[in-house]
């Protein structure tokens, strides 16, 4: 009788046990990786230019991540307050070159920018970067 529940207890203890690994496998983001295997360092930019658009009154920000990784940026005039996105539309997907356009900016105004990666968000060490157009 004994060795009949340890053997049952060892079986509910087994199948918690592959339980909890499966669904920390399928989390995203658990220690660092999601779904797919992609390591959060991967997604960090790097080789990040910011430069004047090709239309008047815009700036395109480019980088790149060493894994395939969605990409945005949050900007504004407010270093607290970033109310504005602009998405790649090229790479509307994961990629590992990003490409974003700011339109509509004003020549003189200093602006603020964070790049989003894999829903991490990248500055200069927490803080937004900046720039201004007529200086680029």
């Amino acid at each position: 009788m004994i060795k009949g529940n340890v053997f049952y207890i060892l079986g509910v203890v087994g199948i918690v046990v592959v339980s909890i690994t499966s669904i920390l496998l399928l989390t995203k983001n658990a220690v660092g990786f999601d779904v797919v295997g992609i390591s959060s360092r991967d997604c960090v930019p790097y080789n990040v230019f910011i430069q004047k658009g090709e239309k008047n009154y815009s700036a395109e920000v480019s980088w790149s991540t060493k894994a395939e990784c969605v990409g945005f940026v949050q900007y504004g005039r407010d270093r607290y307050n970033l109310d504005m996105v602009a998405v790649d539309l090229m790479n509307k997907s994961k990629s590992k070159v990003h490409k974003v356009t700011l339109d509509q900016l004003m020549s003189t105004e200093i602006y603020y920018f964070l790049i989003n990666s894999q829903d991490q968000p990248y500055g200069n060490e927490g803080v937004p970067l900046e720039f201004v157009l007529e200086n680029l």
